[in-house]
């Protein structure tokens, strides 16, 4: 038996009684919408058509993608990316590195110029900063809590501003010990070493070594 839906003045159909529980399943037809099929002399409401008939669960349906209105970006390989993403951060790796344990030997070295351990202490910080920050930050993401993402950033951050006073103590040392010790009248910019931090104080040490050379300070 089939039936016809009626619904405000539209009529769809005829529809089978399987395709009819299929149908109000996935919201095309509403039980409150009209049906009649032949020997019915009025139409009544689909819920009464199918009464205690279960409604079978619907099958997975795969929609067709949309079209492609916005032009793709270029068409560079997964494999390519992931190989440069890689490379990428190796690199950094590197970098941050090469940041982190120059920075302590020059700490090390100004510590025996002033005969004080402060700036090894602070710029050992920034490291410590950075991996307590780091595992508190997957911590927080893994077990979705707010404190523990921004007690990372509060970790890295501290870290940033310990690095960053160790690198201006490491300056100080520097201009105390060439005022004095061996008076070369050494002057440090502030804004250079906060912008360029051990490539500038390593620029000087270059000075320096040339002066102990040659006696002439360039």
């Amino acid at each position: 038996m089939e039936y016809l839906i009626q619904r405000g003045d539209q009529t769809f159909g005829p529809y089978s009684l399987t395709e009819l529980q299929q149908y109000v399943q996935e919201g095309r037809v509403l039980l409150t919408d009209l049906a009649q099929s032949e020997g019915m002399a009025d139409s009544v409401p689909v819920s009464q058509i199918l009464g205690n008939i279960p409604i079978p669960a619907p099958a997975q349906v795969l929609a067709a993608p949309p079209p492609n209105l916005i032009p793709l970006p270029p068409n560079l390989h997964w494999g390519v990316v992931l190989a440069i993403m890689i490379v990428g951060r190796l690199v950094n790796l590197v970098l941050i590195l090469f940041t982190w344990v120059w920075s302590l030997i020059l700490a090390n070295w100004a510590r025996k110029l002033v005969n004080n351990n402060i700036a090894m202490v602070l710029v050992a910080m920034y490291p410590a900063g950075f991996v307590a920050g780091i595992f508190a930050i997957g911590a927080g993401t893994a077990a979705g809590n707010q404190a523990f993402l921004a007690l990372g950033i509060v970790f890295i951050l501290a870290g940033v501003v310990a690095y960053v006073v160790g690198i201006f103590k490491i300056r100080a040392a520097m201009e105390e010990y060439y005022n004095s010790t061996e008076n070369i009248a050494l002057t440090l910019s502030g804004a250079m070493t906060f912008f360029f931090s051990i490539i500038y104080l390593q620029y000087h040490i270059n000075r320096i070594a040339k002066w102990k050379q040659t006696g002439i300070l360039s």
